[in-house]
Protein backbone atom coordinates (compact mmCIF):
# COMPACT_ATOMS: atom_id res chain seq x y z
CA UNK A 1 0.00 0.00 0.00
CA UNK A 2 1.53 2.97 -1.08
CA UNK A 3 1.46 6.37 0.86
CA UNK A 4 -1.78 7.85 -0.89
CA UNK A 5 -3.18 4.60 -0.50
CA UNK A 6 -3.14 4.98 2.87
CA UNK A 7 -4.21 9.12 2.84
CA UNK A 8 -7.08 7.58 0.38
CA UNK A 9 -8.38 5.04 3.48
CA UNK A 10 -7.80 7.43 6.07
CA UNK A 11 -10.24 9.91 4.24
CA UNK A 12 -12.83 7.95 2.58
CA UNK A 13 -13.32 5.05 5.15
CA UNK A 14 -11.16 5.23 8.36
CA UNK A 15 -12.54 8.64 9.61
CA UNK A 16 -15.44 8.47 8.84
CA UNK A 17 -16.15 4.42 9.86
CA UNK A 18 -14.77 5.33 13.23
CA UNK A 19 -17.28 8.79 13.67
CA UNK A 20 -20.37 6.76 12.55
CA UNK A 21 -19.19 4.06 15.34
CA UNK A 22 -18.79 6.53 17.94
CA UNK A 23 -22.12 8.18 16.89
CA UNK A 24 -24.30 5.00 17.12
CA UNK A 25 -22.84 4.38 20.65
CA UNK A 26 -23.79 7.84 21.42
CA UNK A 27 -27.51 6.78 19.85
CA UNK A 28 -27.04 3.43 22.12
CA UNK A 29 -26.88 6.04 25.51
CA UNK A 30 -29.68 7.89 24.84
CA UNK A 31 -33.53 7.26 26.01
CA UNK A 32 -36.66 8.75 25.15
CA UNK A 33 -36.14 10.45 28.70
CA UNK A 34 -33.25 11.84 27.94
CA UNK A 35 -34.91 13.98 25.52
CA UNK A 36 -37.86 14.99 27.38
CA UNK A 37 -35.39 16.69 29.77
CA UNK A 38 -34.51 19.38 26.74
CA UNK A 39 -38.11 20.55 28.01
CA UNK A 40 -36.95 20.91 31.69
CA UNK A 41 -35.43 24.18 32.65
CA UNK A 42 -35.91 26.16 29.92
CA UNK A 43 -34.22 29.52 30.35
CA UNK A 44 -30.36 28.30 31.17
CA UNK A 45 -31.31 25.97 28.39
CA UNK A 46 -32.09 28.24 25.58
CA UNK A 47 -29.31 30.65 27.35
CA UNK A 48 -26.43 27.85 26.79
CA UNK A 49 -28.06 27.04 23.31
CA UNK A 50 -27.71 31.12 21.97
CA UNK A 51 -23.99 31.64 23.59
CA UNK A 52 -23.05 28.39 21.90
CA UNK A 53 -24.02 29.65 18.86
CA UNK A 54 -22.99 32.78 19.03
CA UNK A 55 -19.91 33.74 21.59
CA UNK A 56 -17.36 30.51 20.28
CA UNK A 57 -18.04 31.51 16.49
CA UNK A 58 -17.60 35.10 17.09
CA UNK A 59 -14.10 34.42 18.70
CA UNK A 60 -13.01 32.04 16.23
CA UNK A 61 -13.32 34.16 13.56
CA UNK A 62 -12.16 37.20 15.31
CA UNK A 63 -8.65 34.91 15.66
CA UNK A 64 -8.89 33.55 12.49
CA UNK A 65 -9.29 37.45 10.91
CA UNK A 66 -6.32 38.68 12.71
CA UNK A 67 -3.30 36.42 14.02
CA UNK A 68 -4.01 32.77 12.12
CA UNK A 69 -0.58 32.35 9.78
CA UNK A 70 -2.43 30.42 7.32
CA UNK A 71 -5.68 30.34 5.01
CA UNK A 72 -6.58 26.70 5.53
CA UNK A 73 -5.51 26.79 9.29
CA UNK A 74 -8.00 30.35 9.56
CA UNK A 75 -10.73 27.66 8.17
CA UNK A 76 -9.87 25.20 10.58
CA UNK A 77 -10.56 27.69 13.73
CA UNK A 78 -13.76 28.47 12.30
CA UNK A 79 -14.94 24.50 11.94
CA UNK A 80 -13.59 24.07 15.53
CA UNK A 81 -15.42 27.24 16.89
CA UNK A 82 -18.29 26.13 15.45
CA UNK A 83 -19.00 22.29 16.36
CA UNK A 84 -21.23 21.99 19.68
CA UNK A 85 -20.31 20.52 22.25
CA UNK A 86 -18.90 17.24 22.85
CA UNK A 87 -20.71 14.23 24.82
CA UNK A 88 -17.67 14.22 26.82
CA UNK A 89 -19.06 17.29 28.18
CA UNK A 90 -21.51 15.44 29.93
CA UNK A 91 -19.07 13.37 31.74
CA UNK A 92 -17.14 16.50 32.84
CA UNK A 93 -20.20 17.83 34.03
CA UNK A 94 -21.26 15.08 36.26
CA UNK A 95 -17.39 14.88 37.57
CA UNK A 96 -18.34 18.82 38.41
CA UNK A 97 -21.18 17.98 40.40
CA UNK A 98 -22.90 20.75 37.62
CA UNK A 99 -26.74 20.52 35.91
CA UNK A 100 -25.97 16.87 33.86
CA UNK A 101 -29.62 17.29 32.31
CA UNK A 102 -28.74 20.85 31.22
CA UNK A 103 -25.45 19.33 30.02
CA UNK A 104 -27.20 16.70 27.83
CA UNK A 105 -30.31 18.85 27.03
CA UNK A 106 -27.31 21.32 25.46
CA UNK A 107 -25.92 18.54 23.13
CA UNK A 108 -28.77 17.46 21.76
CA UNK A 109 -30.26 20.29 21.04
CA UNK A 110 -27.07 22.10 19.74
CA UNK A 111 -26.14 18.61 17.64
CA UNK A 112 -29.05 18.59 15.84
CA UNK A 113 -28.73 22.41 15.04
CA UNK A 114 -25.65 22.06 14.49
CA UNK A 115 -25.45 19.89 11.15
CA UNK A 116 -27.82 22.45 9.23
CA UNK A 117 -25.90 25.47 10.55
CA UNK A 118 -22.09 24.29 10.00
CA UNK A 119 -22.79 23.97 5.72
CA UNK A 120 -22.89 27.86 5.83
CA UNK A 121 -20.07 28.54 7.85
CA UNK A 122 -17.69 26.16 6.49
CA UNK A 123 -18.98 27.45 2.69
CA UNK A 124 -17.97 31.10 4.30
CA UNK A 125 -15.10 30.46 5.48
CA UNK A 126 -13.65 28.49 2.53
CA UNK A 127 -14.27 31.34 0.35
CA UNK A 128 -13.32 34.00 2.57
CA UNK A 129 -10.10 32.48 3.30
CA UNK A 130 -9.18 30.43 0.74
CA UNK A 131 -10.57 32.58 -2.12
CA UNK A 132 -12.07 31.63 -5.70
CA UNK A 133 -8.76 30.09 -6.64
CA UNK A 134 -8.88 27.42 -4.20
CA UNK A 135 -9.41 24.31 -5.93
CA UNK A 136 -12.05 23.31 -3.18
CA UNK A 137 -15.52 22.28 -4.66
CA UNK A 138 -18.02 21.51 -2.13
CA UNK A 139 -21.75 21.78 -2.79
CA UNK A 140 -23.77 22.59 -0.13
CA UNK A 141 -26.43 20.09 -0.63
CA UNK A 142 -23.91 17.44 -0.15
CA UNK A 143 -22.50 19.46 3.12
CA UNK A 144 -25.65 18.65 4.36
CA UNK A 145 -26.15 14.66 3.36
CA UNK A 146 -22.26 14.28 4.63
CA UNK A 147 -22.77 15.79 7.78
CA UNK A 148 -26.62 14.36 8.67
CA UNK A 149 -25.29 10.78 7.49
CA UNK A 150 -22.18 10.97 9.56
CA UNK A 151 -24.05 12.24 12.73
CA UNK A 152 -28.31 12.07 12.93
CA UNK A 153 -28.93 8.67 10.84
CA UNK A 154 -26.20 6.63 12.96
CA UNK A 155 -27.04 7.88 16.31
CA UNK A 156 -30.65 7.56 15.27
CA UNK A 157 -29.81 3.82 14.24
CA UNK A 158 -28.12 3.65 17.79
CA UNK A 159 -31.34 5.11 19.89
CA UNK A 160 -33.64 2.38 17.80
CA UNK A 161 -31.50 -0.29 19.00
CA UNK A 162 -31.66 1.51 22.71
CA UNK A 163 -35.57 1.45 22.54
CA UNK A 164 -35.51 -2.18 20.86
CA UNK A 165 -32.85 -4.20 22.84
CA UNK A 166 -31.92 -2.13 26.03
CA UNK A 167 -29.65 -4.60 27.52
CA UNK A 168 -27.87 -4.96 24.26
CA UNK A 169 -27.19 -1.57 23.98
CA UNK A 170 -25.82 -1.29 27.23
CA UNK A 171 -23.60 -4.49 26.80
CA UNK A 172 -22.35 -3.39 22.89
CA UNK A 173 -22.19 -0.11 23.30
CA UNK A 174 -18.54 0.06 25.58
CA UNK A 175 -16.95 -2.22 22.76
CA UNK A 176 -17.93 -0.23 19.78
CA UNK A 177 -17.42 3.29 21.24
CA UNK A 178 -13.89 1.63 22.90
CA UNK A 179 -13.08 0.64 19.04
CA UNK A 180 -13.88 3.80 17.23
CA UNK A 181 -12.18 5.74 19.59
CA UNK A 182 -8.46 3.82 18.98
CA UNK A 183 -9.21 4.08 15.06
CA UNK A 184 -10.28 7.90 15.53
CA UNK A 185 -7.38 8.72 17.28
CA UNK A 186 -4.94 6.34 15.32
CA UNK A 187 -6.62 8.81 12.44
CA UNK A 188 -5.02 11.89 14.16
CA UNK A 189 -1.44 10.42 14.54
CA UNK A 190 -1.08 9.97 10.43
CA UNK A 191 -2.59 13.02 9.86
CA UNK A 192 -0.24 14.62 12.12
CA UNK A 193 2.27 12.90 10.67
CA UNK A 194 1.36 13.70 7.43
CA UNK A 195 1.02 17.45 8.61
CA UNK A 196 4.76 17.65 10.37
CA UNK A 197 6.29 20.23 7.97
CA UNK A 198 2.92 22.46 8.43
CA UNK A 199 3.44 21.51 12.20
CA UNK A 200 7.17 22.68 12.62
CA UNK A 201 6.20 26.38 10.66
CA UNK A 202 2.84 26.58 13.08
CA UNK A 203 3.38 24.22 16.39
CA UNK A 204 3.83 27.93 18.30
CA UNK A 205 1.14 29.82 16.59
CA UNK A 206 -1.19 26.88 16.76
CA UNK A 207 -0.88 26.10 20.45
CA UNK A 208 -1.12 29.98 21.21
CA UNK A 209 -4.04 30.29 19.30
CA UNK A 210 -6.16 27.51 20.25
CA UNK A 211 -5.33 28.52 24.17
CA UNK A 212 -6.63 32.10 23.61
CA UNK A 213 -9.81 30.67 21.78
CA UNK A 214 -10.35 28.31 24.74
CA UNK A 215 -9.50 30.81 27.56
CA UNK A 216 -11.08 34.09 25.76
CA UNK A 217 -14.68 31.51 25.24
CA UNK A 218 -14.86 30.45 29.17
CA UNK A 219 -14.07 34.24 30.57
CA UNK A 220 -16.67 35.77 27.92
CA UNK A 221 -19.52 33.25 28.95
CA UNK A 222 -18.44 32.74 32.88
CA UNK A 223 -19.14 36.80 32.78
CA UNK A 224 -22.01 36.46 31.28
CA UNK A 225 -23.51 34.10 33.56
CA UNK A 226 -22.78 35.41 36.61
CA UNK A 227 -25.08 38.62 35.83
CA UNK A 228 -27.93 36.04 34.31
CA UNK A 229 -29.20 34.76 38.03
CA UNK A 230 -27.94 31.07 37.32
CA UNK A 231 -27.29 28.67 39.95
CA UNK A 232 -23.80 27.32 40.62
CA UNK A 233 -24.77 24.12 39.03
CA UNK A 234 -26.00 25.85 35.64
CA UNK A 235 -22.80 27.51 35.44
CA UNK A 236 -20.65 24.77 35.60
CA UNK A 237 -22.89 22.59 33.03
CA UNK A 238 -22.96 26.06 30.59
CA UNK A 239 -19.17 26.65 31.30
CA UNK A 240 -18.17 23.09 30.42
CA UNK A 241 -20.06 22.85 27.19
CA UNK A 242 -18.32 25.82 25.86
CA UNK A 243 -14.93 23.79 26.21
CA UNK A 244 -15.59 20.29 25.36
CA UNK A 245 -16.15 19.99 21.37
CA UNK A 246 -17.13 17.55 18.69
CA UNK A 247 -13.66 17.62 16.80
CA UNK A 248 -13.76 14.73 15.24
CA UNK A 249 -17.26 16.18 12.75
CA UNK A 250 -15.11 18.90 12.54
CA UNK A 251 -11.80 16.91 11.27
CA UNK A 252 -14.59 14.80 8.87
CA UNK A 253 -15.81 17.98 7.23
CA UNK A 254 -11.80 19.15 6.57
CA UNK A 255 -10.29 15.63 5.46
CA UNK A 256 -13.13 13.75 3.87
CA UNK A 257 -15.54 16.21 2.56
CA UNK A 258 -12.76 19.49 1.63
CA UNK A 259 -9.81 17.20 1.34
CA UNK A 260 -7.72 19.36 3.30
CA UNK A 261 -5.84 17.72 6.05
CA UNK A 262 -4.22 21.04 7.30
CA UNK A 263 -7.26 22.61 8.01
CA UNK A 264 -7.65 19.66 10.97
CA UNK A 265 -4.55 20.47 12.66
CA UNK A 266 -6.37 23.39 14.81
CA UNK A 267 -8.65 20.55 15.72
CA UNK A 268 -5.93 18.17 16.83
CA UNK A 269 -4.35 20.46 18.81
CA UNK A 270 -7.79 21.88 20.66
CA UNK A 271 -8.60 18.24 22.35
CA UNK A 272 -5.40 18.29 24.83
CA UNK A 273 -5.88 21.98 25.15
CA UNK A 274 -9.34 22.08 25.58
CA UNK A 275 -8.40 18.88 28.22
CA UNK A 276 -6.59 20.80 30.10
CA UNK A 277 -8.53 23.29 30.47
CA UNK A 278 -11.62 21.07 31.35
CA UNK A 279 -10.10 19.28 34.23
CA UNK A 280 -9.16 22.97 35.78
CA UNK A 281 -12.35 23.76 35.20
CA UNK A 282 -14.20 21.34 36.90
CA UNK A 283 -11.08 21.28 39.79
CA UNK A 284 -11.95 24.77 40.57
CA UNK A 285 -15.80 23.83 40.03
CA UNK A 286 -16.21 21.26 42.57
CA UNK A 287 -13.70 22.94 45.19
CA UNK A 288 -16.08 25.89 44.73
CA UNK A 289 -18.55 23.19 45.36
CA UNK A 290 -17.49 22.19 48.82
CA UNK A 291 -16.60 25.65 49.99
CA UNK A 292 -20.54 26.43 49.24
CA UNK A 293 -21.26 23.22 51.26
CA UNK A 294 -19.22 24.18 54.29
CA UNK A 295 -16.95 21.29 53.10
CA UNK A 296 -13.25 22.11 53.39
CA UNK A 297 -11.95 22.96 50.11
CA UNK A 298 -10.16 19.99 48.72
CA UNK A 299 -10.89 18.22 45.48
Amino acid sequence: MTYDDLMSLLGNWLLPGSLVAIMVSMGLSLTADDFRQVFRNKRALIFGVCSMLVVPPLIGLTLALTVVPTAALAVGFVLLATTPGGMLSNLFTDMAKGDLALSMSMTLILSMIYIFVVPFYAHFALLHFMGLEADVQVPLASFFWDIFSITVLPATVGFAIRAWRPDFAIWFKRYLKNAATIVLFSSFGVILYDQVPVLRENLGALFWITVALNLTMVVVVMTIVRFAGFSRRENVAIGIEHLMRQEGTAIFIAVSIVGNNEMSLPMIMNTPVALCFVLLFVAIARRTGRSEQGVPATI
